[in-house]
């Protein structure tokens, strides 16, 4: 089973290019995984044999339908049936019991309706939104217009709706029973010999390492909230989340928004700690993250590795030797009134002097090794900005731009590795 939601997108290619690479983005905004023709790679199977095994692998099927009907393939698959691979790309969906979310583009004024090929198009259309076998179908007229409505409609695989139940039950059709003991090997030898003398490593994680894992994007989250506020999805783009979830709790509530949190965090696809968590937790005796969800903390229980979990007002526990010590920076999921979600709440937390005295005499003793976090949220540069700056830190990036080299790692001393989390991770240890 896939780490992220995958969704297969169907249409003609040539017409539609800039139409599919507009979906495409929209569903990479999610951290969902597009699952595109264009971005196949050969494997020595037919063409229809790949097409088939990822179409098969997908749990949502965006289909696209333009001005053409399309290719109707006269050897091998397909040969015969009089249909495009479109339709039997479709067909395949529908035979797994994929969900389909299809959209047609709006036919201009007098458009050919006579040729073969339109009539094709026009009897595949109506059998998509045939009222009693067919689906709900959405318009559009440019890219634009329909990455906003692929986007929306997506949404609704996070919340309580049909779509969220299609998801689950088809992966529930297609997983493989989870297992309590990760598939890891031992980790990679000590590239350098221990040095009692040198700083301890403590890891900073950010949301980076919960992308990885499948967890939706926070563009998902501010999609949720906006819709849950009525607001139109451009306005919502200009706010930040803290101002998004300010709004939304004096409208909806402090429980509606803990909702919405908690349905993001339990997404319909089961959600496991990925390589680098289980590096993580088995390198580091203290690892500090801005991330709510419990992956760190379920990394520890498939290891069976002892862990205490510190958040901003929540209870403390004295720290047993031998432990994995996980503060969480602004709150914990499990503890949903630690949760920092709005400026009151980074108010409260920031009112736990013990928990905040705890991190920063982390970070005056510590080597901070950067994964998976921008560390631009201010809360997390102050603490950056407050650590021993004459420790030099470690920031991991798949990518560190120049802007980063000079505003980020030069003001805060540290050192930028090019690299994934679990690369990194598993490739070093103390």
């Amino acid at each position: 089973m896939p780490a992220k939601i995958r969704v297969f997108v169907s249409s003609t290619m040539e017409d539609l290019a800039n139409e599919r690479a507009a979906v495409v983005e929209a569903i990479k905004r999610l951290n969902f995984e597009p699952v595109n023709a264009e971005g196949i790679l050969p494997t020595g199977g037919t063409s229809w044999e790949v097409l088939d095994l990822e179409i098969r692998s997908c749990l949502i099927c965006i289909l696209i339908q333009g001005d053409r009907y399309g290719w109707i393939p006269t050897k091998g698959y397909g040969a015969g049936q009089s249909k495009s691979v479109t339709h039997l790309e479709i067909e395949i969906a529908r035979s797994q019991k994929i969900p389909i979310l299809p959209f047609f583009k709006k036919l201009n004024y007098g458009a050919d309706s006579t040729s073969p090929d339109a009539m094709l198009r026009d009897k595949f259309r109506k059998e998509i939104g045939d009222w009693k076998d067919g689906l709900f179908r959405g318009e559009f007229n440019l890219a634009s217009d329909l990455s906003d409505k692929v986007f929306q409609a997506l949404l609704d695989v996070l919340t309580g709706s049909y779509l969220r139940t299609a998801v689950q039950a088809r992966v529930e059709q297609t997983a493989a029973p989870l297992s309590n003991t990760p598939a890891f090997g031992p980790l990679a030898p000590s590239h350098r010999l221990a040095n009692t003398t040198a700083p301890r490593e403590v890891l900073f994680a950010g949301a980076g390492l919960s992308l990885s894992a499948g967890l939706p994007s926070a563009n998902a989250l501010a999609g949720i909230l906006g819709r849950a506020l009525g607001l139109d999805p451009s306005l919502t783009l200009r706010h930040s989340l803290a101002q998004l979830f300010e709004v939304a709790e004096a409208t909806l509530g402090r429980v509606r928004i803990l909702q919405i949190v908690g349905e993001l965090l339990n997404p319909p696809l089961p959600v496991e700690p990925t390589p680098a968590h289980v590096a993580a937790v088995r390198r580091f005796p203290i690892i500090l993250t801005t991330n709510y969800d419990r992956l760190f903390e379920r990394a520890c229980e498939m290891l069976k590795i002892p862990y205490v979990v510190r958040t901003p007002g929540g209870d403390v526990t004295e720290d047993v030797k031998g432990q994995v010590t996980i503060f969480k920076i602004d709150g914990s999921i499990d503890s949903p009134d630690t949760l920092v979600l709005n400026p009151d709440d980074a108010q409260r937390a920031r009112s736990d002097t013990s928990f905040w005295n705890a991190v920063e005499a982390v970070l005056k003793l510590s080597r901070p090794i950067v994964i998976g976090h921008s560390m631009r949220d201010e809360n997390s540069l102050s603490l950056m900005q407050g650590r021993n700056r004459e420790i030099k830190g470690i920031f991991v990036a798949p990518v560190i731009d120049p802007i980063d080299g000079r505003l980020l790692l030069d003001r805060l001393n540290l050192d930028g590795v090019e690299s994934s989390a679990s690369d990194y991770l598993w490739s070093t240890q103390v």
